[in-house]
């Protein structure tokens, strides 16, 4: 489970380490100023949409940030990886069947 606190903390590290001020992030964020230590303090879940704005500014990935992988850069397999499921979704059902198919052939 993912903690206001957890994230905030992630994210404050993050951006020490990469020696950008905070201050400056939130801003070009479009981010209250208070947005990290409303987080920080338990408070509310940064939305998704912010959440991404903050993984951008900060050159990782938003898993990272919420602790899913202790990998912080944005991985360009998993990006590719992300594109092949949005497209595979969109395809028939019959599509999706037969490529699972040739994978688990391939794959044997």
């Amino acid at each position: 489970m993912y903690t206001s606190t957890e994230i905030a903390e992630r994210i404050k590290s993050t951006a020490k380490a990469k020696n950008i001020a905070i201050k400056d992030m939130l801003i070009s964020c479009n981010l209250n100023k208070n947005a990290l230590f409303t987080m920080a303090s338990g408070g509310s879940m940064p939305k998704a949409d912010n959440l991404a704005k903050i993984a951008d500014y900060l050159e990782v990935s938003v898993d990272y940030l919420l602790g899913r992988t202790e990998t912080p850069e944005n991985d360009p397999a998993n990006k590719l990886q992300a594109e092949f499921f949005k497209i595979f979704q969109k395809l028939p059902f019959e599509e999706q069947v037969n490529l699972m198919n040739i994978a688990i052939q391939k794959a044997g």
